[in-house]
C-alpha cells in the first residue's frame, strides 16, 4: 500500500519518508511513500481508507474563525472513510486566541466546538509526534485486514455560487464564517447588495457593529 503526502507539504515531506524508511520493520504494510499534489488531504493512504489534514496552531485558529475548516473536513470525510485532523501545537493555539484583541476567546472557542460538531472528525494534538502517530495510525488500520491497493485520485467538490460568495465576505478582516452567514442572508445573498449598502443598514445585521460595517465598506469600495 503506498501512502501519498501532499508536495505543499514541504516542512514534514523529508521527516516523514526519512522516518518510514529507518523504520520499515514496523511498518510492514507500507511499501512506498509518494508526494503529490492532493486537493483534500495532507496525507492519506492510495485507496482512500485513512485521510490526514494537519494544522499549525495559527492556520487551526484562521480557518476555524474564517470557515475554511467546516469545508475542508467535510470534503475530508466525503473522500476518506477514516478522516482525522491533527493539530500540532496545543499551547500555540491559546497563544494564537490570547493574541488577538478583535475577537473574544469565547467566539473562537464557539467556532471550533460547532466545527467538530458538525463535521463529526476526531481531533487530536499531535506535537512533535506527527509523523510516528500518523504511520502507526495508518499501520494500525490495515493490520490483518485486507486492502485493495489502488491509485486513488481525491474529488475536490466545486464550491457553489453562495460558497464563493462566502469566501469573499469572510476575506474581510474580522468577518468570520458566522457574521459572513448573516450578512449574505440578511441581503439576499447579492454582493452587490452588501456593496450599495450604507453603514447603517450594514448594521441591521445581527452581530455587524459600527466598527465591523466601516470595515465593510472600507474593502468592499
Amino acid at each position: 500500500m503506498k501512502v501519498f503526502i501532499d508536495s505543499r507539504e514541504q516542512d514534514k515531506i523529508q521527516t516523514i519518508i526519512n522516518y518510514w524508511e529507518a523504520e520499515k520493520k514496523r511498518f510492514p504494510h507500507i511499501t512506498e511513500i509518494d508526494i503529490r499534489t492532493s486537493a483534500t488531504s495532507d496525507i492519506c493512504t492510495s485507496d482512500g481508507f485513512v485521510g490526514v489534514e494537519r494544522k499549525s496552531a495559527a492556520d487551526f485558529i484562521g480557518s476555524v474563525c474564517g470557515g475554511k475548516l467546516k469545508q475542508q473536513l467535510y470534503e475530508l470525510k466525503q473522500n476518506f472513510e477514516h478522516a482525522f485532523l491533527f493539530v500540532e501545537d496545543y499551547d500555540g493555539i491559546m497563544d494564537c486566541i490570547q493574541q488577538n484583541p478583535n475577537v473574544h476567546p469565547n467566539v473562537i472557542l464557539g467556532a471550533i466546538a460547532s466545527t467538530f460538531a458538525h463535521s463529526r472528525v476526531p481531533m487530536c494534538f499531535v506535537g512533535a509526534f506527527y509523523t510516528p502517530i500518523v504511520l502507526r495510525l495508518i499501520e494500525k488500520f490495515y493490520d490483518g485486514k485486507e486492502y485493495t491497493d489502488k491509485e486513488y485520485i481525491p474529488i475536490r467538490r466545486a464550491a457553489t455560487k453562495n460558497e464563493e460568495k462566502m469566501n469573499i465576505i469572510i476575506g474581510i478582516p474580522n468577518i468570520g464564517f458566522t457574521e459572513g452567514e448573516k450578512l449574505l442572508q440578511h441581503f439576499d445573498y447579492k454582493i452587490s447588495n452588501i456593496v450599495n449598502a450604507s453603514i447603517e443598514e450594514l448594521m441591521e445585521v445581527e452581530n455587524i457593529g459600527k466598527k465591523k460595517a466601516q470595515r465593510i465598506k472600507e474593502v468592499l469600495e
